[in-house]
């Protein structure tokens, strides 16, 4: 045997080559992570859009999305002002909303599909909230906890 026909990959006979992979089945760990459909997937480790907005809506006085998207100082610091009694964490919904919150330099993760759901949702909430009174309820509650304590 000659040094070509030993290393069946560099051969030009076809008879000699290993037979094709199955497709969809992964031949190495790196090809395990590509995507078997064809789509281009996003980069590993950005931050979903979704996770953040939910964070940002629910636990955004407590900087949590700050803190998800790598933003640590800055949601210390949104942790210590309570959001910045509010005003900073209003700022930061219509951020995330309008996707300029970035984990990094890359945009969230899945923030094209899923932002007119968000929109949606968040005037809905607030329509609820508001027509419940919510605001009085949390003012009422503050109130009773600082009187209390």
């Amino acid at each position: 045997m000659t040094a070509t026909s030993e290393i069946p990959a560099l051969s030009a006979d076809p008879a000699n080559r290993p037979a094709a992979p199955s497709p969809g089945v992964p031949t190495s760990s790196l090809e395990s992570l590509a995507p078997t459909d064809g789509r281009h997937t996003d980069v590993p480790g950005n931050r979903s859009f979704v996770i953040t907005w939910l964070l940002s809506m629910l636990f955004g006085v407590l900087g949590l999305d700050r803190f998800y998207t790598g933003r640590y100082l800055t949601g210390a610091l949104k942790l210590l002002s309570l959001g910045g009694l509010g005003i900073w964490w209003i700022i930061d919904l219509g951020i995330v909303l309008a996707g300029g919150l970035r984990c990094g330099r890359a945009p969230l993760r899945g923030y094209a599909q899923d932002k007119e759901i968000a929109w949606i949702a968040t005037g809905f909430t607030l329509i609820v909230a508001y027509s419940m009174q919510v605001d009085e309820l949390v003012t009422a509650l503050l109130s009773g906890l600082v009187a209390g304590g």
